[in-house]
């Protein structure tokens, strides 16, 4: 895939031209140096809302490791004191190599979404009893596949990004969190659309867990596609991503093909609460376009994947 086109909504006015221009340079800044190191206007990056809190996250030492290349994390939440895991980020220096090729979105941050879907995955954990569950486009951290691992009673979680980075990380927060998972955890490099999936993994799935993968345009019919593939028959996958303009109403238009569909907007007490509060902050702060996951549900229809085959 190539990089993300804006399909925030938002027109040609001079405010959105000028933000533009600052994110060009900010790139300009990456490119030449190879790290960002500060953002002047909070207007300027979608990254000005970071998090819902729902997880706490505390700084570990760095024993031995080369802090430059990541840095280990713990993860825990006041609402289930008992849960913790250990996650590694990637260093936020950035060369230009690691911009081409396939989706590097996942290496840069944990984004908003990834961290609500991890928190309604501890909400639902009689979903996932005796399951088995893929992450796709999880990033460097795959917080929800993780969590599942360590916190649910499913049989399997399948741990995916299109970006080897991202499955090298992967493969380092499986092995420090192993002793503590109930689940099989394993990981591995998944591209919907670039290549035929895996034969070994079709049908194969009971859940399949993705958060904010819809807005490459080019991708979404081969995510549909590659969801319907990966689950059994009586498969569902949970999606949560936000609107970014019309991106999500149209994979949701391009899913019904293959799936029930099912949308809420309002789908948990605490994070809508939190989105409440930040809307009030104004769009300087937060903006519910790019920022508020909407849940999507997607349920197999009888013989899709028979159907599917056929095209």
């Amino acid at each position: 895939m190539n990089g993300p086109t804006d399909s925030s909504g938002s027109g040609g006015s001079l405010q959105s031209r000028r933000i533009a221009l600052k994110r060009w340079n900010i790139l300009r800044e990456v490119l030449l140096n190879g790290k960002f190191n500060h953002i002047s206007n909070d207007t300027v990056s979608v990254r000005r809302f970071k998090s819902f809190g729902l997880l706490l996250t505390e700084k570990l030492p760095n024993k031995g490791e080369i802090i430059s290349e990541g840095q280990w994390f713990i993860y825990r939440s006041d609402k289930w004191p008992e849960f913790y895991m250990h996650i590694r980020h990637l260093s936020d220096h950035v060369s230009p190599a690691s911009l081409c090729g396939f989706n590097n979105t996942g290496n840069v941050c944990v984004w908003p979404s990834e961290e609500v879907l991890t928190y309604y995955c501890l909400q639902h954990l009689d979903m996932f009893k005796e399951a088995s569950v893929i992450e796709l486009g999880g990033g460097m951290t795959c917080l929800a596949g993780v969590a599942l691992g360590i916190q649910s009673n499913a049989v399997h979680v399948e741990l995916t990004d299109g970006n080897e980075a991202s499955v090298a990380n992967l493969e380092m927060i499986i092995k420090r969190n192993s002793p503590r998972c109930k689940a099989s955890l394993t990981t591995r490099v998944l591209r919907w659309g670039s290549e035929p999936l895996d034969p070994s993994l079709v049908g194969k799935f009971d859940i399949v867990l993705c958060a904010d993968c819809l807005f490459f345009g080019e991708g979404r019919s081969d995510l549909v596609k590659t969801i319907d593939e990966l689950l059994k028959p009586e498969g569902r996958a949970i999606l949560l991503a936000p609107k970014r303009g019309n991106s999500f109403d149209q994979f949701a238009h391009l899913a019904q093909s293959m799936f029930q569909v099912d949308i809420e907007q309002q789908y948990d007490d605490a994070v809508w609460g939190m989105h409440l509060k930040m809307t009030e902050k104004g769009i300087e702060h937060y903006d519910a376009d790019i920022h508020y996951p909407w849940l999507m549900k997607l349920i197999k229809l009888p013989g899709t994947r028979e159907s599917s085959s056929e095209r």
